[in-house]
Formats: C-alpha cells, sequence, structure tokens
C-alpha cells in the first residue's frame, strides 16, 4: 500500500510540475502576442558596414608558389580567388540591407532613414562587420551494400558568412547596447547518388554539380539579410519576455515568430549568438 501510494504522490506531483509549465508557457505566449501588436510603434534604424572583409582560405594554391612575407601571401590568395575578387562590396552590402529592411517591414516595424534611435519605442541596429571567407567544404554521402560500406568524399567551393550586430535600444543597454553574431555557409550544390552496376556489381558514385557563382551569392546576401531581420525581431521579442514575465513564470524557452503563417514556435540553433 505504502509502495502504491508513493507512486501516486510522484503521478501528482509531475502532473502539477506539467500544468505549471504549460501555465507558464501560456503567460509567455500571451505576452509574445502583446509584443507582435505592438511591433507597428517600434522603430529601428539601420546603418550598413561601409565595406566588407574578404578572405581567401584555399591555401593549396601556396604549396606551389612561393612567397616573401605576408602582404605577398595574402596577394597570392587574392589573385587566385574564385570569388572574392569578383564580389562587389556595395552590391552585396545593397543587397543584404534591401533583404533585412524588406523583411523588418513584414515584422510590423517601421524602418527610418535617421534621427534619434534611443528615445521612446525605437531602435538603432548597426552592422558593425561582415566578413567573407572563401573556402572549401568536404561533402560526404555513405550508402551500405551488403555488409560493405561505400563512402564518397567531395570537395565543393564555399563561401562563409560572419554578420557581428550592434544593437541599440530601450529592452537593451543604453550604453553599450548589445553585439550580436551569426554564421551561415553557401557552397556549391551536389546533387548525387550511389549506383550498382547489376551486371559488373560495381558501385559508382553519380553526381552533378550546381555550381556556386557570383550572382548566386548576391542573391543570397538578400535572403541572409531576410533571415537576420527574422533573428531581430525574435531577439527583441525574448528581451521583452524577459522583462515582463516574471523571472519565477519564464521558461527556458526562445520563442521565434513566422510573420507570414501568424505562428509562434520554439528556436533551436536557427537565432543570433549573443557576444555580450
Amino acid at each position: 500500500m505504502q509502495a502504491k501510494s508513493f507512486s501516486v504522490r510522484i503521478f501528482l506531483v509531475s502532473f502539477l510540475l506539467l500544468l505549471a509549465m504549460a501555465s507558464f508557457g501560456q503567460s509567455e505566449r500571451k505576452m509574445a502576442k502583446e509584443f507582435v501588436a505592438q511591433a507597428s510603434g517600434i522603430s529601428i534604424r539601420v546603418v550598413p558596414p561601409a565595406f566588407l572583409y574578404k578572405y581567401n582560405r584555399k591555401t593549396d594554391i601556396l604549396d606551389t608558389i612561393s612567397y616573401r612575407n605576408k602582404r605577398e601571401k595574402d596577394s597570392i590568395l587574392w589573385v587566385h580567388s574564385k570569388f572574392i575578387r569578383h564580389i562587389v562590396d556595395s552590391v552585396f552590402i545593397h543587397n543584404f540591407k534591401a533583404g533585412y529592411v524588406g523583411e523588418l517591414k513584414k515584422y510590423g516595424m517601421r524602418v527610418v532613414a535617421g534621427g534619434d534611435a534611443l528615445k521612446n519605442n525605437n531602435y538603432t541596429v548597426n552592422i558593425a562587420q561582415i566578413e567573407l571567407e572563401e573556402q572549401y567544404y568536404l561533402f560526404a554521402d555513405t550508402a551500405y551494400y551488403g555488409n560493405d560500406v561505400y563512402v564518397h568524399h567531395q570537395f565543393l567551393n564555399a563561401l562563409d558568412v560572419s554578420t557581428w550586430f550592434s544593437l541599440y535600444g530601450p529592452l537593451l543597454p543604453v550604453k553599450s547596447g548589445k553585439v550580436l553574431f551569426a554564421e551561415n555557409l553557401l557552397t556549391d550544390n551536389l546533387d548525387g547518388h550511389f549506383d550498382l552496376d547489376p551486371y559488373s556489381g560495381d558501385i559508382k558514385y553519380l553526381y552533378k554539380i550546381d555550381s556556386l557563382t557570383v550572382k548566386k551569392i548576391y542573391a543570397y546576401a538578400r535572403n541572409l539579410g531576410r533571415t537576420y531581420a527574422g533573428y531581430t525581431f525574435d531577439y527583441l521579442l525574448n528581451r521583452y519576455l524577459d522583462k515582463m514575465v516574471p523571472a519565477s513564470h519564464r521558461t527556458k524557452h526562445y520563442w521565434r515568430y513566422d510573420p507570414y503563417r501568424k505562428k509562434f514556435f520554439y528556436a533551436l540553433d536557427d537565432r543570433f549568438i549573443p557576444l555580450h
């Protein structure tokens, strides 16, 4: 009887905890809806960077070309880059900002050209730095035939884009602001599969590559701006929840909002990384 009574108590405690967590989640959702409803009253000034930082990390060319100092090394890598030497900073930045600003408006926010963005419900987003690193990405595909494992490796062209944002406004420290970081990788698109020859029994890897180009990189910049506008809105949303929801009722969930479907959901890695 005692064991049964103990099990019942454990069940009741667990059930009450689940009810409490559900209640806390509803409290957060209510405040999240409140923030979305107030979004039209938020003004954001967006300051783009003046230029890009661009590096070629494909150092294999240095195996056949000698250099005397860092300046010559950098010059060799620049000349032998496939993408970065052809990327026009102003075009990439324009596309990035256009995607960023356009998407902020989808969330209902008002984007302003100037003025004091630290008063009332206004914010300043300084896109402090964008860094492009041309590199290789090692693609791997695996298949099993009987007891044998087949692996195909392929080096793809890739461009790593790192972006730093400085964010200032009412929900953030006025003097120091907040530095946020995000990183994304763009690569050649490989479509492939293992193929078994029914006659010879040979296994080959058949594939085709849709190569990365500067034109695609410009289009990617616009889409990346749209993604980070969403990250910006979500970051402000969660800071609002931190402020409005009592600490005892605040869950560990990081909330995201989809302005197209009008839905809330939880983020995993699809968000900014706060640096300080």
